[in-house]
């Protein structure tokens, strides 16, 4: 038995899924409705196909092009989930598998490498953040809630109705945020998990002799999912009210006096 492929194909499955460190799941979105928002298209066979297989949201269910759905999206992040929380987004998702980059099964699952996109959540209506310790910010309609760009795999069940694109910067996939809202410049290890649920189509790859190209399938979905990171992300763009700016300086400034008159004690004593 040759060992090769089989030790290949799990690592892929090890690198596509999530890790396990100690993880901080910061935003979450799902589907308004069960329609089917995402379709994945097999490129085929013709040798001038420039990818093997396209992702994308599309508007409604029937949509054969890219476009922007509507989902609901939160924040979880203290500061922030008051104001942000299943908020109407626009989610755009584009994304490829580069050509060559085949499908194959392991230990029943079929696994997708090399998905390479951007998926994008933008705000519909302006959004106020106050609190009686900052001042009033607002976000135009049209704020970037997130932006995920990603180079991961895509496993599920093999004749299973569910694939899930996952992976971690920590695992050896590439994935990086950004966002109006936070901050994620102290993050090491980012970590996204989108899940295609309701597929049209059971989950396999496209033979040849089915004018496929050994990738996944087509199929229509409905999509789902989570984003962290270790650490937490900061959270931006708030600034403090006068009064607080006092607030602090004042105590501040009496901690330096409790300092000095706690070491003047401890000179005198001596």
């Amino acid at each position: 038995m040759n060992l090769v492929p089989a030790l290949g194909a799990a690592a892929l499955l090890l690198s596509a899924s999530p890790a396990t460190a100690d993880v901080l799941t910061f935003a979450t979105f799902t589907s308004i409705s069960p329609i089917k928002n995402i379709r994945f298209v097999n490129s085929g066979t013709s040798p001038s196909r420039v990818d093997d297989a396209q992702i994308f949201t599309t508007s409604t269910a029937t949509a054969d092009s890219a476009g922007a759905t509507k989902v609901y999206f939160s924040f979880l992040q203290t500061g922030l989930s008051k104001f942000i929380n299943n908020v109407v987004a626009d989610y755009t998702l584009t994304a490829a598998v580069a050509k060559g980059d085949t499908a194959s099964v392991a230990v029943g699952y079929v696994i997708q490498p090399i998905v390479t996109g951007t998926m994008t959540f933008k705000s519909t209506t302006p959004i106020t953040l106050d609190s009686p310790y900052f001042a009033p910010t607002t976000f135009a309609a049209g704020a970037n809630l997130l932006t995920v760009t990603f180079s991961t795999g895509m496993i599920g069940s093999k004749n299973g109705s569910t694939s899930t694109l996952s992976g971690s910067t920590e695992g050896g996939s590439v994935v990086e945020f950004t966002s109006d809202f936070l901050d994620f410049d102290e993050v090491s290890n980012a970590d996204l998990s989108t899940t295609f649920s309701a597929m049209s189509t059971l989950l396999q790859i496209a033979s040849t002799s089915a004018s496929g190209n050994n990738s996944v399938s087509s199929f229509r979905a409905t999509a789902g999912g989570q984003f962290s990171s270790d650490p937490a992300p900061m959270v931006v763009g708030i600034v403090p009210e006068p009064v607080s700016w006092v607030m602090m300086i004042t105590g501040f400034t009496m901690l330096g006096i409790a300092i000095r008159k706690r070491a003047r004690m401890v000179q005198l004593a001596l």
